[in-house]
């Protein structure tokens, strides 16, 4: 059970805020007022609510950390030799990836002002002088596809740049979108991957979601995965979309959001 003190203005703003940082609805904590909020005399001396908010014991599990459960599930031997072979082959087709083809067919290009190989030579560019910046030396690889533009970087001990669930990762990506499209008509969404991280990823989410889909049938309790962004959860939802007797719903709010897995009859 989780346990956090929050502050507000008024106890409901301070019971708000803890809230959001559980990810959780009031009916599923415990709340203690630990101090009244005071508002001084002419604004000195005034003190915010406290509260203590502590989650309520459940019958379903435990909310599941993708990377334990991934640790549980494989033996770290055998994958990285396959993860070493599946990287080589993403190195040596990545260029074959056919740039021209959905041009020919939508008939748009020429209306486009900011193509994607501008958007990916401004992403590598400035991600360049960040790591450089950083000190960390890497090889960026380029793949152009309809709906978004992949940049492949490779290096020597880049475990730094994906950090704790891929969260670095997710940041540096933000930052890489927000420069690329900036004063541009024409947006793409740019999509960082460091040693083949977001496919391994989306692989373990997937058996993930299937192993635990089975565990909420067998026990018909609902199980509760630990915080994701918008992307690892709909890899979740389309994962067990047309899986019989469960159905899964994104809840809590941002940064906290998570997927629920509920049985269903």
């Amino acid at each position: 059970m989780r346990t956090i003190e929050a502050t507000g203005k008024t106890i409901e703003d301070a019971v708000r805020s803890g809230l959001v940082r559980l990810g959780l609805m009031e009916e599923e904590v415990t709340i203690e007022v630990l101090a009244e909020p005071k508002s001084g005399f002419l604004g000195f001396g005034s003190k915010p609510a406290k509260v203590r908010l502590t989650e309520k014991a459940r019958k379903t599990a435990p909310i599941y950390d993708i990377e334990e459960e991934e640790r549980k599930a494989a033996p770290p031997a055998e994958p990285k030799a396959a993860e070493a072979a599946q990287a080589e082959a993403v190195t040596a087709e990545a260029p074959e990836e056919p740039v021209e083809e959905p041009a020919a067919d939508e008939a748009e290009p020429a209306e486009e002002t900011f193509t994607a190989e501008e958007a990916a030579a401004k992403a590598k560019a400035f991600l360049q002088d960040v790591l450089r910046n950083m000190g960390i030396d890497v090889m960026i690889e380029k793949m152009i596809k309809s709906d978004k533009i992949i940049l492949h970087l490779h290096g020597k001990n880049l475990g730094i740049l994906i950090g704790k669930h891929g969260q670095t990762l997710d940041a540096l990506q933000y930052l890489t979108n927000l420069t690329t499209n900036q004063g541009e008509e024409t947006r793409h969404f740019i999509m960082l991957d460091v040693e083949n991280y977001r496919q391994r990823r989306e692989e373990t989410l997937k058996q993930l979601a299937v192993r635990l889909a089975g565990r909420v049938k067998r026990s018909g309790e609902k199980v509760v995965l630990e915080p994701m962004n918008g992307y690892e959860r709909k890899i979740i939802h389309v994962a067990l979309q047309n899986e019989a007797h469960v159905r899964t719903e994104s809840e809590g709010q941002d940064p906290y959001r998570h997927v629920v897995i509920y049985y269903e009859k």
